[in-house]
């Protein structure tokens, strides 16, 4: 079975000349029963399974300097300071919309137009100097996730907004959700770090 730092998603360019997100048929099949059923749970398992990956997060970015955060692997690559920002975004953006989601309604301006690809993969909003910033902007929103985790059972569970990847959702499973993501993100923080000619320092 599938391990959460074996799920990084790869990219194939499709026949319509677009660069499409991909996953083996194992590994989605493990993402979706794992938000199954880690969304059964009590908010104490759903806060268990997230502060899982939010501590892997971090453990990744331990010692980095400045200097090793912005540096990039290769033209077009993210540095990780930007996949720290991209970890942030997604993290914000999943806490609004689960809270109004989880009130029985879409955040203004959320529509169908946002369910698909283009408009969700790699999206970053977030912008960090120093991995110290971005360090601080992950535990803050790692804590305001933990608190919506908290409210999650007196939430609406039949209004939903789809992942471009993952399928329809609602308020608990993206949530959920997040474990995955941070997941996926793991082995791209440490590829950073392997790669030839990383900073010393």
């Amino acid at each position: 079975m599938p391990q959460f730092d074996q799920l990084m998603i790869t990219y194939e360019v499709g026949d319509d000349g677009v660069r499409h997100a991909r996953l083996s048929d194992d590994a989605l099949n493990y993402v979706l029963t794992f938000i199954k059923d880690t969304a059964a749970k009590p908010p104490a398992g759903i806060a268990a399974a997230v502060q899982e990956g939010h501590d892997h997060v971090l453990r990744n970015i331990d010692g980095v300097t400045d200097a090793q955060a912005t540096w990039k692997p290769a033209p077009g690559q993210w540095s990780i300071l930007e996949t720290m920002a991209h970890i942030v975004t997604v993290k914000r953006v999943t806490v609004a919309l689960s809270a109004h989601l989880g009130a029985g309604n879409m955040p203004p301006g959320f529509g169908p137009h946002l369910e698909k690809e283009e408009s969700q993969d790699g999206v970053t909003l977030a912008k960090f100097e120093t991995i110290a910033e971005a360090r601080e902007s992950a535990q803050s929103a790692h804590d305001e996730l933990l608190a919506l985790i908290e409210k999650v059972d007196g939430m609406d569970r039949d209004t939903r907004f789809r992942h471009f990847f993952f399928g329809s959702m609602n308020a608990r499973e993206w949530a959920c959700f997040q474990r995955i993501h941070d997941g996926d993100h793991f082995p791209q923080l440490e590829s950073v770090r392997l790669s030839p000619g990383f900073p010393a320092s």
